[in-house]
This record gives C-alpha cells, structure tokens and sequence, in this order.
C-alpha cells in the first residue's frame, strides 16, 4: 500500500511540474454539412485567433494559436487540420531522404491543400519530426478525415468516411490501436466518452458543444483554454473560452477574411457578446511593436515576465525601406544573438535576410528566407570563427 501511494504521489508530482499537452477533437458529418469539435487543453495563455485572406495562389485561411506557436487552422476550401500531443513519443527519422521543410508543412496544408488526398500526398512527399510527439487530425467539407502519425518510423494514416471520428492524445497509428486502448493511453476516457456520445446523437453544433463540455478538463494537469465548433461547409464558427460554455460567440470565417489580415485575443472576442462588437480590439503587427520595446524570452524562445528565466531578449523595429519587421535577439549578457526580418508579426511570417550569431559575437550562420521557407545559399561557421559548409535551398527543399 505505502508503495502504491509513493507511486502515485511521484505521478502526481511529475506531471504537476511537467506540462500535459492534451486536446480532444472530432469530426461528425451527414450528408447536408460536416462539422468538427475542439478542445485545446494547455496551460493559462492569451489565445489568437488570426484571419490571412488569399494572395500570391494561397488559400484564405484562419489559424489559432498561443504564445507564438500554431494549434490549428482552417481554410476557405472547406479544410481543416489540428494538431494534437501523441503519446507515447516515438523516434522518427527521415530513412527516404524526404525533404524536411520543419513546421512549414503546417502552414502549406492550409495555403495549398483542399481535400484530405492533397494532405496524405504532402506528407508522403515531406518530412516532418514533429510526428515525433504529435499526430494531426485532418477534415475536409466532404465529411472524410483522416489521423496522420507515425508508426515502426513510418507515415501511419487513420482515414475515414464514417459519420464521426475522434482523436485524443494516445497514438492513433492502425485500427487496432484504435480498438484496444488501455486505461494509461492518456486521453482514452475523454475518447470513450466523446464516442459514446457521438454514436448516440444527431449531428448538431448545439450536441457538438455538449460533447466538449463532456470532455473539456480544469485539473493540475491540463485547463481547457478554448474550445469551438466549426461548420466546414459554412464557414460558421462557434468558440468559448476556459470551460465556459454558457458563453459562445459565432463568427463566419469568409466574412472575417473580407476584413484583410487581422487577430483577436479569442478573451476579448468572446466576452464581446456581452458589449458592442464594435468595441473589440483589432490586432495588427502595430500592438507588437508598440507594447513590446523589450521582449523578454526563455530558453525554449517563449515569452516570460520574469526576468530570472529570461535567456534571451529581442527587440522589434520597423524597416522603412523595406517594409519588413526586424526581430534583433540578444544574450543576456546584451551580446547580439541573431536578425531576422519578417512580412508579417501577426502571426509570424519569416520573410528575408537571416543571421546568428554564438555569444561570443562571432557569426554562426547566414541565410535567408521566402516566405517561411529556406531560399538560397545558407552559410556556417564554427564557434572560433572558421568557414564550415554551406548548403543551396529552393523553396525550403534541401539541393
């Protein structure tokens, strides 16, 4: 017995002071529409939502995300993707030399995919490490879905044209790991509980949003921090925030593009239900730069207000000539860390010249890119200073 409570208190104890990813998402579909349920589960954060029309032959598109990084997204054609922790992790290498264009992937399934064959075929042709800790959950307006992760270091893909699918935050890798989840799969109750559910309701956003009040969690592990219900035939979207269900806001994904690019904190959309839509606060590249003079940030680059884990902190101008932003990073110590320039701040767009540097001020690497991608020749020096290699991109690919 003693043994048993010393086991759950050292579980207890680690998963207290280590981050849980969890998330529960689903899709339900009948012949008029498909709809998908989400619930992202993290920690307290200042959720985005951001809105990108269409240009250069990229879909329009809207993506959610926290503290600099990316959950999900939908697209104008009906597509959408999100992604969720996959446990356990898994080694993934890249055995067919696929080119490896990191979490770029994520941005090209909305900018260029429309249907879940279009999303298989991006992934059979690059390589991500993400499916390392992650599997993603793919939908498009015709109803089918597909999990895609990784399995024996292989692109492992769940599809269905069924009426509902659900995915949690155990491996989904084959139908068989689908049938035969066990109690320690984390998420496996959330799953059993949204299947249920799902097999024994019509298709509603009203039944859609009762399933996530089923699921949605507020423990010491993990905190629901928004949770929406999208139509992908419409466009509609319903959203809430923290758990709170009783308050939900609806907006339309093409009427929101119709406005250009732009964000909401999804607290201040939300609680706009009850005030003067008018009155909610449009986010452009002008609230980084005005807000933040000093951006203090950690050693995994995320923001912080505390100055004892601050490893870094960046600086934000405008570049008149070019119109581009100018992240400048620097030590602690004030010794320049890298530049980078970027199109857009909201949500971040890489867009140009790249340098690093090691904290001895010697140049690490120098390169560039296009639009998120690695363009051009790319150069590397040692920590002393001398000329290592170098390596030619196109459109982030590796020659």
């Amino acid at each position: 017995m003693k043994k048993l409570i010393l086991l759950i208190s050292i579980l207890l104890s680690y998963f207290a002071n280590n981050e849980l990813h969890s998330c529960t998402v689903f899709k339900s579909t009948n012949k008029n529409y498909t709809l998908v349920g989400s619930n992202e589960d993290y920690k307290k954060s200042n959720s985005q939502i951001f809105f990108i029309p269409a240009e250069d032959g990229k879909y329009g598109h809207i993506l959610f995300g926290y503290n600099g990084s990316v959950q999900s997204g939908i697209n104008e054609k009906g597509l959408f993707w999100d992604g969720l922790r996959a446990y356990p992790y898994v080694k993934v290498e890249n055995a067919s030399n696929k080119p490896n264009i990191g979490g770029d992937v994520l941005y090209k399934i909305l900018e260029e995919c429309a249907t879940i064959d279009e999303v298989i075929k991006l992934f059979e042709t690059f390589h991500w490490d993400g499916f390392g800790v992650a599997q993603l959950m793919i939908v498009d307006k015709t109803g089918e879905s597909a999990i895609i992760t990784y399995k024996e270091n292989a692109l492992a893909v769940t599809r269905t044209k069924n009426q509902f699918q659900v995915c949690t935050n155990f491996r989904i890798s084959s139908e068989q790991d689908t049938k035969n989840y066990r109690w320690y799969n984390i998420g496996s109750q959330r799953y059993n509980k949204a299947t249920q559910l799902l097999e024994n309701q019509d298709i509603t956003v009203d039944n859609c949003i009762s399933i996530l009040r089923a699921t949605h969690q507020n423990n010491i592990f993990a905190k629901t921090i928004y949770s929406s219900v999208f139509n992908l035939n419409t466009g509609d979207m319903h959203i809430s925030i923290n758990g709170v269900f009783s308050q939900i806001i609806q907006i339309n994904l093409f009427e929101e593009l119709k406005n250009g690019k732009h964000s909401y904190f999804l607290y201040d959309l939300v609680n706009s239900t009850q005030k003067n839509r008018n009155s909610i606060k449009v986010l452009d590249e002008r609230f980084l730069t005005k807000e933040f003079n000093r951006i203090l940030l950690d050693k995994d680059w995320q923001i912080t207000i505390k100055e004892k884990k601050a490893k870094f902190y960046r600086t934000i101008a405008k570049d008149s000539i070019s119109d581009h932003f100018i992240k400048k990073d620097h030590f602690m110590n004030d010794t320049l860390q890298g530049i980078s320039y970027y199109s857009s701040l909201n949500p971040d767009i890489i867009d140009g010249k790249y340098f690093e540097y090691y904290e001895n001020g010697k140049l690490k690497t120098e390169g560039f890119f296009k639009h998120r991608l690695k363009d051009g020749d790319w150069k590397y020096w040692s920590k002393d200073g001398k000329y290592e290699k170098s390596f030619k991109y196109v459109d982030g690919i590796k020659q």
